[in-house]
């Protein structure tokens, strides 16, 4: 069975296939979410609207309250004029206030999801960083076995420190390439 993918890069490509999954899930939630926070959102207008519509009612007759010199009926129809602008101010207030504290919980739910978009991209990020080093570190192995010859002797003269140096320089490289991994370049 022959396969197109190295050794070791299907792990990297199951990863990847999952980042992106998650990324597709929670962007597709994220888009719905916009959509009923934009709705939710023009609710909030027509409440504050009648809030203030209430209040001003409720601050005109409670003025004439106040200034009031005609019989008792017109003032007992005043007081009930009044009370029903307080009873409605308050209801309206409410209902605005529930609105705003959606509005709100949405829109830390949306925070949340941008977070989590914004953490995927930089795991995948970083995760194809890795499988870029991971593939480099590969080549670069094989370019120094092919340096370094054959493992049977065909020279005459061997170079006994090319062997070493090649060593060397690979380890080099790994740490390099290791500690640029520990420090996310």
């Amino acid at each position: 069975m022959k396969t197109d993918t190295p050794p070791g890069q299907g792990n990297y490509d199951a990863f990847l296939a999952r980042l992106d999954a998650a990324t597709s899930s929670l962007s597709t939630r994220a888009a719905s979410l916009e959509r009923a926070l934009a709705a939710v959102s023009l609710l909030l207008g027509p409440y504050e609207s009648a809030v203030r519509n209430w209040e001003r009612r409720r601050l005109h007759v409670s003025g004439h309250l106040t200034r009031h010199t005609g019989s008792p009926q017109s003032y007992t129809a005043l007081a009930e004029l009044h009370d029903v602008a307080v009873n409605m101010e308050e209801m309206f207030r409410d209902r605005a206030q529930r609105i705003r504290d959606t509005v709100s919980l949405m829109q830390g739910r949306r925070e949340a999801i941008d977070k989590s978009l914004l953490e995927l991209e930089v795991s995948r990020v970083k995760l194809t960083s890795s499988r870029l080093l991971s593939e480099d570190r590969e080549i670069l192995s094989a370019v120094f076995s092919a340096l370094a010859g054959p493992a049977v002797a065909t020279s005459a003269l061997p170079d006994r420190g090319l062997l070493s140096d090649l060593r060397e320089a690979r380890q080099a490289v790994i740490l390099a390439e290791a500690l640029m991994e520990v420090k996310g370049y």
